[in-house]
């Protein structure tokens, strides 16, 4: 009796085993296809560029995991330094184990190596690398600790109260938030501020140690117009999108968060920018809150 009972836990152990087996996720390259339950509750914004009125919003205040929308504030400091000299675009920086064993999405270094700043920006903005955020981190700031913090101040002069960072690269950390409304100032902060490096955003590849690299950013590259700017997962914040777009005269940001799946979120966001470059004046006008997202300039 006592065999019959250990054969029977063998069988069951195997049987649990191969359950497991068939219900465990697989390791995907892409996020496309997936399907999440994000913490963060879903999101829109649509303003307009140049005034920063808002024309369409929906739980724009509420608080949201940005995941990699963060990068566009490291990316923020990044163009910064480049403008004030503090860093140059030949400059070589060092790659640490930290940057080394940070999650994907990221470039593949390897602790020891050194990489270029130009590489290093093409790998932030095209690809969204997560192990190039790390190396800027502790090129800029000397630990990604004190970069957070630096990334922080940043935002509140801006005028982006709500924000908190905690990950250079945006990986997900249960007290870095953000909103809509922030996020939106952050995008239109960059285009006004950096007008050198703001197409890098519209570019969907980039090469690299003679390879070519790309991003994974579908509605910057098939939406007419659109010029920008960052995807971002995990799955506490769910699919993210900031874009900005022009036609004719008039330039949108968009902001779209927490959604269940990459195609969800394209589409929303393809919808909302069509629905308001199709608008006529009037009309426009008349949608428009008195609220607006424009950033505060930076102290000199």
């Amino acid at each position: 009796m006592h065999c019959i009972f250990i054969l029977l836990f063998i069988f069951l152990s195997i049987t649990s085993d191969v359950n497991a087996a068939k219900i465990r996720p697989k390791t995907v390259k892409s996020n496309q296809g997936i399907t999440v339950s994000p913490l963060s509750k879903p999101t829109s914004l649509i303003a307009d560029m140049s005034s920063g009125l808002i024309l369409h919003a929906n739980n724009e205040q509420e608080l949201i995991y940005p995941a990699s929308l963060a990068k566009l504030m490291t990316a923020y400091i990044v163009f910064e330094m480049l403008e004030s000299g503090q860093l140059h675009i030949n400059n070589e920086m060092l790659v640490s184990k930290r940057a080394e064993n940070e999650k994907p999405s990221k470039l593949g270094l390897t602790a020891g190596e050194r990489i270029k700043v130009r590489d290093a920006v093409n790998a932030l903005v095209i690809r969204s690398a997560n192990d190039v955020s790390i190396v800027f981190a502790e090129k800029i700031s000397g630990s990604e600790e004190k970069f957070v913090k630096l990334m922080t101040q940043r935002a509140r002069i801006l005028g982006m109260k709500n924000t908190v960072f905690r990950r250079a690269s945006g990986w997900h950390h249960p007290k870095q938030y953000s909103t809509a409304v922030d996020l939106a100032k952050l995008a239109i902060a960059l285009k006004r501020d950096f007008p050198k490096y703001y197409p890098l955003f519209s570019k969907s590849s980039f090469v690299f140690k003679k390879r070519i690299v790309s991003g994974h950013n579908p509605v910057t590259e098939q939406y007419k117009g659109a010029n920008g700017l960052k995807t971002g997962f995990t799955n506490p914040s769910g699919f993210n999108l900031i874009t900005t777009a022009t036609r004719g005269n008039r330039s949108l940001v968009g902001v779209v968060t927490g959604s269940k799946t990459a195609d969800s979120r394209n589409k929303k966001m393809i919808k909302l920018l069509d629905k308001y470059f199709n608008l006529d004046s009037h009309t426009l006008e008349r949608k428009q809150k008195q609220v607006s997202v424009l950033p505060n300039k930076l102290l000199q």
